[in-house]
């Protein structure tokens, strides 16, 4: 059985920036019917005004696109007893601060799956429930579960070849701080420059997050 994977709102947008998300998922051995995005993801997009100024109108359009053909995740539980345990969990998040009304949602989904990921283009999150002792229970959940950004394009170079990545996320590089520093050098940038990079903010946020990083 393949896994769920979560996707938040910031690694669906930053992919589509650079024209991988398609190329990502598959690198996951994953498809459109494994994923599951918020259900207000494609507003969020039409209406938040710092996305809307920095990202041109085509990327949130398609972006808004691939939001309409992916499963939403489900805002009520199975049955009372599993909503009660949800809520419970929602109460509990909204009490950190660096861990937004979506990605609690997407946290306390991840309960009621066997086997999933959780995909991010957030790294505050993963660091604020790190940091929270009382959230012991559900960071357990996690681990090994949370796969970054910087990990998506790492694969994505290793299943498409560099130099394909490249010409995609140079024009993309206003989406992301880690690619504005592994991709500093433009055209010329090199795969072993690049990969060196990425690695060292993956390691950074394993070691900051003691494991949630999942070995994809």
């Amino acid at each position: 059985m393949r896994p769920v994977c979560f996707l938040d709102n910031d690694v669906i947008r930053k992919l589509v920036a650079c024209s991988l998300f398609s190329e990502a998922i598959s690198s996951l051995e994953l498809d459109e019917t494994d994923l599951r995005v918020l259900p207000d993801a494609k507003y969020v997009l039409r209406k938040n005004k710092e996305i809307r100024k920095t990202h041109p109108e085509n990327v949130i359009n398609s972006a808004i696109a691939i939001i309409e053909k992916c499963p939403k995740i489900q805002l009520i539980a199975p049955n009372e007893e599993l909503e009660e345990i949800r809520l419970n969990e929602i109460g509990q998040l909204q009490t950190i601060e660096g861990i937004d009304s979506g990605e609690q949602i997407i946290i306390t989904a991840t309960r009621f799956e066997e086997s999933f990921y959780v995909t991010t283009g957030d790294k505050r999150w993963t660091t604020a429930l790190t940091n929270a002792p009382q959230l012991g229970e559900i960071r357990e959940r996690l681990i090994g579960r949370v796969i970054c950004f910087e990990q998506l394009i790492l694969k994505s170079i290793d299943s498409q070849g560099f130099d394909k990545v490249l010409n995609r996320v140079l024009p993309a590089r206003y989406c992301d701080t880690a690619l504005r520093a592994a991709f500093g050098s433009g055209e010329k940038s090199t795969e072993e420059n690049v990969k060196q990079a990425l690695q060292g903010y993956i390691e950074h946020l394993q070691t900051e997050t003691k494991g949630l990083l999942a070995e994809i």
